[in-house]
């Protein structure tokens, strides 16, 4: 088609929207050469003749218009060339084949130059077919295998063009490797064009993951403030941890746990660690969860005792509870979760949203980087901490495992109890550390700055309660009819998970039998709840009949204790303890399932946890610790005892072996 100028001024943009050209890498003689060409398009822009043009710049019309026509020619980014095309021997088309190819001996070389090209706009639908090859994403039953090879789609080639009827004197067949070479060319274009696809086909999880960020566009949802957003995650720790039981002899038996998670509430803004929490399970339930939420609204940062010699919390670290006074107590507005089972239950959904007044965003399944900080914040704990452990399961199967890490645990006395002095340690220190992010200020004086200053920069929403009120509301809220009988001598009490509940005061009630009660519940100490009545009024605290308000336990250790009953594994009486007889079970089932001298991890982390809810030390029953060389008994004390953790650079602390 013939350049028309004047229609092609018509659409051409204006020049202050041209895309621009630099010319610092240009020596003195080539910057005057490309001035000269940029001026003359300038000059055609502005209406001037090529006489004109000619005069000033020494450049033939017919060269001044190629120009012309290269600066407004489309690029490859949607825009036009603009200034771009002002430099000589680009090229803005690819080659197109247009003489036939001539007979050639099978290894003589050239004059195949653009084969593809022309065989490809002989046989269309060929073109059609390799592209939906490459891109295939093996989501169809036929397909076999994700990711194509480009040996896969060079055999694919080749067949198709024999069923075409392309002859053995024709390219590809006419050389050594058939075309292969062009082909993988042919196809790493391809994909090089088009990264989201490339990605989504070649790219692992990971790398799907991010292929959201990175995009230029601002997001949906900003979070600009302090107390916008919290991230609630939960992290597989990369580690294995071992426990220490008390045997009837009065000997310490080594034994190790499966590997626990670690679930923490991050601030989107100053990513300053709220609560953590340790979770002696093999999944984290909703419970979990609500723990963490609450700890980070109501709980105050006290710090640990810690045993370790020579780990101490550095300076200027801590929680911003305790250190901020300020911020305690201060509810956020979005919670961002990652649409994990725990997270969706109603304890999450309606109790504590409904409290206190956040909205909980889902994130997408497999997006890691809508919560760029709390993950952020579970890689850093696991390089500085427990992927330098002696006991550690790698990053992942390939990467990082110790060669034993369950024998390292035993033999290093790498304790679960220890390690969540180190857990609490790194995350005050997480905590006190300045960041780039903070733009060099630490999470805690981020804070500070927007809630301590003169005139603070955020306003922070509290519920409208104070002391243990403020606990409850965040607790579980059940309504539960009034029970009792005055024929059959029956005192008034409510039941919960299979467990009556009552007081000196509800027991005298009797004409509140048939109503409903409203109890608040602590899913992790189920030995007394809150109650109030149907209109209001505080009838206090109300405690568990029997044996069940003797010792703290959890609602998944009585739904587990219950469980055992349905089905007659367990007998409980009325003046029995159910949390020591439970405990008496597992450590049974230690027994039962310990394979030579080993003890079953499973049974091992049940036992562990629920001896922590009750706060007793876990013991074992008589019989299982003996013979005494086939369990693994506590290596004595050694003479000089080698760091189990190299001290980090930059650090404010040093971590021992005990």
């Amino acid at each position: 088609m013939k350049w028309i100028r004047s229609a092609a001024l018509a659409v051409a943009p204006p020049l202050d929207e041209w895309p621009q050209f630099d010319y610092s890498g240009l020596s003195t003689e080539d910057r005057e050469f490309i001035e000269k060409r940029e001026q003359a398009v300038r000059m055609v822009m502005l209406g001037k003749t090529y006489k004109q043009i000619t005069l000033l710049t020494g450049l033939h019309h017919n060269q001044i218009r190629k120009i012309t026509m290269m600066c407004l020619s489309r690029a490859s980014d949607g825009r036009i060339q603009g200034f771009r095309g002002l430099p000589p021997f680009i090229r803005f088309n690819g080659n197109v084949r247009k003489a036939p190819l001539k007979a050639k001996r099978k290894h003589q070389r050239g004059g195949m130059t653009c084969m593809l090209q022309s065989t490809l706009s002989r046989f269309p639908e060929l073109e059609r077919r390799l592209v939906a090859q490459i891109f295939t994403d093996g989501r169809d039953a036929q397909d076999y295998a994700r990711r194509l090879r480009p040996i896969d789609l060079h055999r694919y080639f080749t067949t198709e063009l024999r069923a075409l009827g392309v002859t053995e004197l024709e390219w590809p067949f006419c050389t050594s490797y058939l075309g292969r070479r062009t082909i993988v060319g042919f196809m790493q274009e391809l994909l090089s064009h088009n990264f989201p696809a490339a990605v989504r086909l070649r790219g692992g999880k990971d790398a799907q993951a991010h292929l959201a960020t990175g995009s230029g566009r601002a997001p949906i949802i900003p979070f600009g403030e302090l107390y916008d957003a919290v991230e609630i995650d939960a992290y597989h720790i990369d580690a294995i941890f071992s426990v220490e039981f008390t045997t009837p002899d009065g000997a310490g038996v080594e034994a190790t746990l499966e590997r626990l998670w670690l679930i923490a509430a991050v601030e989107r803004l100053s990513t300053a660690v709220l609560a953590y929490r340790i979770v002696y399970r093999t999944e984290v339930t909703a419970s979990d969860v609500a723990s963490v939420i609450r700890d980070a609204i109501c709980k105050r940062w006290v710090p640990m005792d810690l045993s370790i010699k020579g780990l101490k919390y550095p300076p200027k670290a801590g929680f911003p509870s305790a250190v901020v006074p300020e911020s305690e107590g201060a509810l956020w507005t979005a919670t961002l979760l990652d649409g994990a089972l725990a997270h969706l239950s109603n304890l999450i959904h309606d109790t504590l949203r409904k409290a206190t007044g956040f909205v909980v965003n889902w994130g997408a399944p497999g997006h890691f980087e809508r919560r760029p900080n709390v993950e952020r914040t579970f890689r850093r704990i696991a390089e500085d901490l427990f992927l330098r452990l002696a006991s550690t399961t790698g990053s992942n199967p390939r990467s990082g495992r110790a060669p034993d890490a369950a024998a390292a645990a035993i033999k290093h006395r790498i304790r679960a109890a220890d390690i969540e002095q180190l857990v609490d340690v790194t995350f005050a220190e997480h905590n006190g550390l300045p960041g780039e992010g903070n733009y060099y200020r630490s999470p805690l004086e981020t804070i500070r700055y927007f809630l301590c200053e003169a005139s603070p920069a955020t306003m922070v929403r509290r519920l409208p309660f104070f002391g243990t009120s403020r606990v409850r509301t965040l607790m579980r809220r059940e309504i539960r009819p009034i029970r009792g009988s005055v024929k059959r001598g029956r005192r008034c009490y409510v039941q919960f998970e299979h467990v009556h509940y009552t007081s000196p005061v509800l027991k005298e009630c009797t004409r509140l039998i048939g109503t409903e009660m409203t109890i608040y519940i602590d899913d992790e100490d189920l030995r007394t709840v809150r109650a109030f009545s149907h209109d209001g009024l505080d009838f206090g605290i109300l405690a568990a009949t029997g044996g069940w308000s003797i010792s703290k336990h959890s609602l998944t250790t009585r739904k587990a204790i219950f469980s055992l009953v349905s089905k007659r594994i367990l007998i409980l009486s009325e003046t029995q303890n159910p949390v020591h007889v439970y405990m008496r079970h597992l450590a049974d089932e230690l027994r039962k399932s310990r394979k030579g001298a080993v003890i079953s991890p499973k049974d091992t982390t049940a036992l562990v946890r629920v001896a922590k809810e009750a706060d007793v030390l876990p013991t074992l029953p008589k019989g299982l610790g003996q013979p005494q060389d086939e369990l693994q008994r506590s290596p004595p004390p050694m003479r000089n005892p080698r760091p189990l953790l190299a001290p980090p650079s930059g650090r404010h602390y040093k971590v021992k072996n005990r």
